[in-house]
């Protein structure tokens, strides 16, 4: 549940709490790291010193004659006299009968409860314990057996170390570490919000732009220079996108103005026939002229919006075409069988070149052929040829459509595919042309993943070359 939470909270959010947790899990290691080293440091200083201090002890004790002034001095007389230093501490030395040698004044009045020290060590190594005289009071032990040089009998060395001044600044510096990491936490918490909201800046700045888009400011682009690095590719392509539909969108305006425009004609001419058809009385011959005028109009805007929604279909990404092996040649030569009529009217010449096997919708290829042929015969002039060249390249298949027409101006090329686009407007007209086929042929091109150009020079020919993957 906290962790579907976390993911429904926003980026800044996140960032804050995951910055903050890794930085709590940081300065928590680092403390207990600090804490257990001092503590570690301080138990080795106590320990080299206690160690230190029997070992003195012990050569002392170890000659044979034996140096009482010495020894008292080094148990009664250092111990006593450092009682303000840092280093407060009692030693006591007994005999193989367990009785006291010689002690530090006061120390049975501390120790004479002490298990550690009651009990005789079971082996010839240094032994060290820690024991708390009250909440307030710890000591270190330790004890030691040594050969008493002159009895040659096992003496033992015991010394207590008060350590409650160790205790004290362990307990303060156990304080400032629990506040450090608290206001280290917060601290995180602060500077990671601020962290993160400056470094989601550029998306911020990126909703504002993007709340400022209309249709008539998408040339607007967000300059991404000063962004992160990991977020330029996403201004760079929020860019390319902007420019896309920039391009979609004006294609779209054309579209609608040329449709428009399409349909005004035979709309205008049918109310026009209509309104003067109803304004005077008309024979039974006027009627029939005007309603088949009418019925070639309606006849065009039905090839229009026919036309429309072929292109609609074949542009969507979605569509899922039913694909067969057709004879290229075969299906070629129905088409100009079809168109021989029209040819011969000309007297132009069709061929087919060659032969290959091609994996397509055979309706969509049949209506790119149409389109094509019908053009090429439309702009060849008589006693001209269209030939029909098959070529299979590198698993593909490439069509030529050549003729020896007229041609087309170089201006003209890269327009051909757009809807309505014309190169004589009033001839195309008077053909029955609505300026629709080579956007279909350019569709259906897309749809199987194929490619289509066009080359041609005035008053020599036109190339029409269709590209199909196998």
């Amino acid at each position: 549940m906290f962790l579907k939470n976390i993911k429904n909270n926003s980026i800044t959010t996140r960032l804050t709490l995951f910055y903050s947790i890794a930085t709590f899990l940081l300065i928590t290691v680092i403390a207990f790291f600090l804490y257990g080293t001092t503590i570690h440091i301080l138990h080795k200083a106590n320990y080299h010193f206690l160690s230190r201090e029997v070992d003195i002890l012990a050569n002392l004790i170890k000659k044979k004659s034996l140096n009482w002034s010495m020894l008292e001095q080094k148990v009664i007389e250092v111990p006593y006299t450092e009682t303000g230093s840092d280093y407060h501490y009692f030693i006591r030395i007994l005999n193989e009968n367990n009785q006291i040698v010689l002690q530090t004044p006061q120390m049975d009045e501390v120790f004479h409860h002490t298990d550690f020290f009651n009990k005789k060590p079971l082996s010839s190594h240094k032994k060290i314990d820690w024991w708390s005289a009250d909440k307030e009071t710890n000591y270190v032990l330790i004890q030691a057996p040594v050969i008493n040089g002159e009895t040659n009998k096992y003496w033992r060395i015991q010394i207590a170390l008060d350590i409650s001044y160790q205790q004290a600044i362990i307990n303060k510096y156990h304080s400032i570490l629990a506040f450090c990491l608290i206001m280290g936490t917060f601290f995180a918490i602060f500077i990671g919000y601020f962290i993160a909201r400056k470094g989601m800046r550029s998306l911020y700045d990126l909703t504002n732009a993007t709340k400022k888009i209309t249709a008539t400011s998408l040339h607007q682009q967000i300059d991404p220079e000063s962004w992160p690095k990991e977020l330029k590719n996403l201004a760079m392509a929020f860019n390319q996108m902007l420019k896309r539909i920039e391009i979609s969108f004006s294609r779209l305006m054309e579209f609608s103005a040329d449709l428009a425009h399409e349909l005004r004609t035979p709309v205008n001419n049918l109310m026009g026939e209509t309104e003067l058809l109803l304004s005077r009385n008309c024979s039974k011959e006027e009627y029939q002229q005007v309603l088949g005028s009418n019925l070639e109009e309606l006849h065009r805007i039905t090839q229009i919006i026919d036309n429309i929604m072929f292109l609609a279909r074949t542009e969507n990404l979605s569509l899922e075409i039913k694909k067969n092996p057709i004879k290229v040649a075969e299906e070629i030569n129905l088409i100009c069988d079809y168109y021989q009529a029209m040819a011969d009217e000309k007297n132009i010449t069709m061929s087919v070149h060659s032969d290959a096997v091609l994996f397509v919708n055979s309706i969509m290829f049949r209506r790119t052929i149409n389109n094509l042929l019908a053009n090429a015969l439309k702009y060849t002039l008589e006693k001209g040829w269209v030939k029909f060249i098959i070529k299979e390249i590198d698993k593909r298949v490439h069509i030529s459509i050549v003729d020896n027409g007229i041609g087309i101006a170089e201006e003209h090329l890269p327009k051909l595919f757009n809807r309505f686009y014309r190169i004589d407007s009033a001839r195309s007209k008077q053909s029955g042309g609505t300026g629709l086929g080579l956007a279909i042929v350019k569709s259906i091109m897309d749809v199987h993943h194929g490619t289509i150009s066009i080359s041609s020079q005035p008053g020599q020919g036109t190339e029409v070359l269709l590209d199909f993957p196998k």
